[in-house]
């Protein structure tokens, strides 16, 4: 489960082509050999930089962000980044995450994110 999917309470989640499903995991540096090994053993590739579909077989691919503490918020008892976090993250990649920003603007009384969309912007794009 993404931070995304998480913060919007299952009312958005990425489109992900078939042939291309990357998953971000957020793991402690501590841990980053066991983690490659874990994903080794089922033949899943893993990076610290989302690689092209072409370099590796199969639609999977873990990059993983290494961090030397992990303080996760807990939304309906999942563990995630925070919402500050995956706003900022969202804001990068804002073409694919307009709508969620809105989501989230509509959802949380204490945000301000100025973000609008209709669907029917989507559908002239």
């Amino acid at each position: 489960m993404d931070a995304v999917y998480v913060w919007t309470q299952g009312g958005y989640q990425v489109g992900r082509e078939p042939g291309d499903y990357p998953l971000f995991l957020v793991v402690l540096e501590r841990d980053i050999d066991a983690w490659q090994r874990f994903f080794e053993r089922f033949g899943i590739p893993t990076g610290f930089e989302r690689q092209p579909e072409q370099s590796f077989e199969g639609p999977l691919q873990v990059v993983l962000n290494e961090r030397s503490v992990l303080n996760p918020d807990h939304v309906e008892g999942y563990p995630v980044i925070s919402r500050r976090e995956t706003i900022e993250f969202m804001r990068k990649h804002y073409s694919t995450f307009q709508s969620a920003l809105a989501m989230l603007d509509r959802m949380y009384d204490d945000l301000d994110l100025d973000v609008s969309y209709r669907e029917s912007e989507r559908e002239c794009s």
